[in-house]
């Protein structure tokens, strides 16, 4: 039972310490946040190796070879974890690696508290009636409520009057002090662009841990190259687990792998064709496995869609596009390239409106690749900008400013999300599809019209 009880411990000082160090993270300094989770990974491995060494003392195996060997190990843990915690606290804000390291010693005590709670006479009375239970949490929830304002209301209270006229003071010396340097610089000194504010992601994080570093502008800079090479090599890590031992019959990953890519497989040759279909499988599955997995990467937490930038959206439609005049040239020539511009005039109609056709072919064939981006960055960053907003409403619904967190409204929204990600791929393979089966020979029409001729014929 003992034994047990401490590793429910573990599991919720675990979630818990999660949960408080990425809040921490966020809305404190990245290193507060970095300094709690150390100290509550420090505590459970704490309580780890005091577990082992009590189960070694008290166990069948004390006085053992191998009893005595655990205990060694235990021992010189303990040592090392010491010696840890020294160099933690040296290097980070003691403040914060203490009350992480007190987490789970909370969560022991409200464990045990809830347990001899459970176990008494008042709590089976109050949990016999259910009127009288919801009652009580009720009024817990009140209590809760007007205790949190309490302390957000004592935490941001005003200063003095006297505080204030010196706030405000200083305020307006750097204010002058800035329009000084402001003038005393070029006017095109002020770099910063406005951008829209999403979730907050890793990189943007650690930039702000580092302000100063070179690195961390860097990664700011390049953040969403960064996500999308990231994104880039989890795929081609899939692909390799995928395939390095393959079965003849396959089972759990590859055999899902195999499911996903028999799946693309059958639609892009329901599209092609079943004879030109096959050989553009590999280039317009992987462009729908990369862009699905851009878009739904944005609703991991502390993570980006790469798709919601026009970087991104216009690489791949300009890719397509390159792509699709390349099997123009190669599989009409450039001859047949060029009459397919024209609109294969074959008759004398044909050539007098060949003039005005080629203009708005090749309007036309420029306009697709800005259809392609535009669509997918419209809707995936439609989508993140609506997560953010109704995250922002759920957060200011409650009357403390200072509550980093609040009605989780957005999550109503992520299926529509998981949809709206799967379709926008979908569109983006479809369309490309197309656009690659439109600049095909058409001999599809030749084999009709010869077929109708026979059947005139007969």
């Amino acid at each position: 039972m003992g034994l047990e009880f401490l590793a429910r411990v573990r599991k919720t000082s675990t979630w818990l310490g999660g949960v408080v160090a990425l809040m921490a993270a966020t809305y404190a300094s990245p290193l507060r946040g970095l300094a709690f989770g150390a100290g509550v990974l420090w505590s459970l491995v704490n309580l780890q190796l005091v577990e082992r060494i009590v189960v070694t003392l008290l166990g069948p195996d004390r006085g053992t070879p191998a009893g005595l060997r655990r205990l060694g190990l235990a021992l010189t843990g303990m040592a090392l974890l010491f010696a840890s915690g020294a160099a933690l606290l040296s290097l980070m804000s003691p403040v914060a690696l203490l009350a992480g390291f007190t987490l789970p010693l909370v969560v022991i005590v409200a464990k045990a508290a809830t347990l001899l709670l459970l176990d008494s006479r008042a709590w089976r009375g109050l949990v016999r009636h259910r009127f009288r239970a919801a009652l009580a949490a009720l009024v817990l929830a009140i209590g809760a409520w007007f205790a949190l304002g309490a302390l957000t209301s004592a935490g941001g209270a005003p200063s003095s009057p006297a505080a204030e006229r010196s706030a405000a003071a200083s305020a307006a010396g750097s204010e002058a002090h800035g329009a000084a340097v402001g003038e005393a610089a070029s006017p095109e000194a002020p770099e910063t662009s406005e951008k829209e504010e999403g979730f907050t992601n890793i990189i943007a994080l650690v930039a702000g841990a580092n302000p100063h570093a070179a690195w961390a502008h860097f990664l700011e800079h390049y953040e969403v190259l960064i996500f999308s090479l990231f994104i880039a090599l989890l795929l081609l890590l899939v692909a390799f687990l995928a395939s390095r031992s393959p079965q003849r019959i396959p089972s759990g990953f590859q055999n899902g792998v195999e499911m996903v890519v028999e799946g693309l497989s059958n639609f892009i040759v329901s599209i092609l064709g079943p004879e030109q279909g096959p050989r553009f499988v590999p280039f317009l599955g992987t462009l729908f496995v990369y862009i699905l997995a851009m878009n739904l990467f944005g609703l991991v937490p502390f993570m980006h869609s790469p798709t919601a930038s026009l970087n991104v959206t216009v690489a791949l439609a300009l890719t397509v596009f390159v792509y699709v005049q390349f099997i123009g040239f190669k599989e009409l020539g450039p001859i047949g390239w060029l009459d397919h511009m024209l609109g294969n005039p074959r008759d004398v109609i044909g050539w007098i409106l060949s003039p005005l056709m080629l203009p708005i072919h090749i309007m036309g064939e420029l306009a697709k690749p800005i259809s392609l981006s535009c669509r997918l960055f419209g809707n995936i960053f439609g989508e993140d900008m609506l997560l953010v907003a109704f995250a922002s409403l759920g957060v200011t619904m409650l009357p403390f400013k200072q509550i980093p967190f609040g009605i989780p409204l957005h999550a109503v929204f992520f299926p529509l999300a998981l949809l709206g990600s799967v379709l926008q791929a979908l569109v983006f393979t479809v369309l490309s599809s197309i656009y690659i089966l439109l600049m095909l020979p058409h001999e599809h029409h030749d084999e009709h019209a010869a077929e109708a001729g026979a059947q005139h014929a007969h």
